[in-house]
C-alpha cells in the first residue's frame, strides 16, 4: 500500500489552502476516465444517510481517495501558479472530499458506540472512551485501503480498540496503576488481555489475520512450514528443520530458507499494518 502525503507549502498565497490529506494510491486511480467511473452518479450515496452495504462502501472510499489524489495534483500545481480556475476547482474537489468524508462518518458512528459498549476499562470515563473513539475512527476512514478487499468495519473496530488500549495506558501512568488491572470484557465472553508487551493479544489477532487470508502471498511451501514450525493448536509440538525436510523432501537448509522467506514476507505485511502502529 502507497500512501501519498502532500507536503504543506510556505508560500503566502496558499496560506489559506487547507492540505490535502493523506490518500492510497492505487493503479486503478490513474486509469483512463477513472473519475467518470467513479463519479458517474454523483453525488448518489454521498447526500444519503443510514448504513452502506460493502459494494457502496467501496464505492466512496474509491471517490475518497480519488479526491485526496485530485486535490494533491492541484495543490502542486498551484505553487506553480494560482489561477481562478485551480481555485474553483480546489473548493470543488474539497467539498466533495468532505461530504465523503462525513457520509462515511456517520454511516459508522456505531461501531464507536458499540465498540464501547462492549469494552470496559475500569479506569477510563464513557465520554472520553467516545472521543477518542470518534478520533479513531475518523483516523481508520483517512487510512483504510478499499483495494484489499477488507471490510471497513474490521478495520474500524480494531482501530477504536487500539485507540482505547493507548488512551488506557496513558491513564494509567498517570494514575500510578498496573496495566493489567484493566482487562476489555466482551458480551461475547471473549477476554481480550491488555498487556503491558506490546499489545500481544492484538498483535497476534492481526498476524491470524494475516494468515488466515494470506495476506503475505506465501507460496504452498512457506505455509506448510510455518505450520510444522509453529504450530496454532495448543500442546502440538513444533517439527525440527530436519523433520519437515524429510517430509518434504529437501535438505534442512533449505528448509531454514524457506522459514526465514516466509517470516521477512510476514514481518512486511504487520510493518505496514496501520493498527498496530
Amino acid at each position: 500500500m502507497l500512501r501519498v502525503r502532500t507536503v504543506k507549502s510556505n508560500q503566502k498565497a496558499l496560506e489559506s489552502w487547507t492540505t490535502p490529506l493523506p490518500y492510497v494510491m492505487n493503479a486503478e486511480l490513474r486509469q483512463r476516465n477513472i473519475e467518470k467511473t467513479l463519479f458517474a452518479d454523483w453525488p448518489g450515496m454521498a447526500v444519503e444517510v443510514g448504513r452502506v452495504n460493502h459494494q457502496q462502501e467501496s464505492l466512496l472510499f474509491k471517490q475518497l481517495n480519488y479526491c485526496g489524489h485530485k486535490l494533491s495534483q492541484l495543490y502542486r500545481a498551484a505553487q506553480r501558479k494560482v489561477t481562478s480556475r485551480l481555485k474553483r476547482d480546489y473548493a470543488k474537489w474539497t467539498k466533495r472530499s468532505q461530504l465523503i468524508r462525513s457520509r462515511l462518518t456517520e454511516a459508522n458512528l456505531g461501531l464507536v458506540y458499540q465498540m464501547v459498549g462492549r469494552s470496559r476499562f475500569d479506569n477510563l470515563e464513557r465520554e472520553e472512551m467516545n472521543a477518542e473513539g470518534m478520533m479513531a475512527l475518523l483516523r481508520a476512514i483517512d487510512s483504510f485501503d478499499p483495494w484489499r478487499g477488507y471490510r471497513f468495519s474490521t478495520y474500524a473496530c480494531n482501530a477504536i480498540l487500539r485507540g482505547f488500549v493507548r488512551m488506557a495506558k496513558d491513564e494509567s501512568k498517570r494514575t500510578h496503576k498496573l496495566v493489567g488491572s484493566y482487562d476489555p470484557i466482551f458480551d461475547d465472553g471473549d477476554l481480550l488481555e491488555v498487556r503491558h508487551d506490546d499489545q500481544l493479544e492484538l498483535y497476534l489477532e492481526r498476524l491470524d489475520r494475516t494468515l488466515s487470508a494470506n495476506v503475505a502471498n506465501l507460496t504452498e511451501s512457506e505455509q506448510n512450514v510455518l505450520f510444522r514450525r509453529f504450530p496454532s493448536e495448543t500442546g502440538e509440538k513444533p517439527q525440527t528443520l530436519e523433520t519437515i525436510g524429510k517430509i518434504l523432501n529437501v535438505s534442512k537448509e533449505r528448509v531454514r530458507q524457506i522459514q526465514i522467506s516466509a517470516i521477512g514476507k510476514l514481518r512486511n505485511i504487520m510493518t505496514e499494518d496501520l493498527i498496530l502502529q
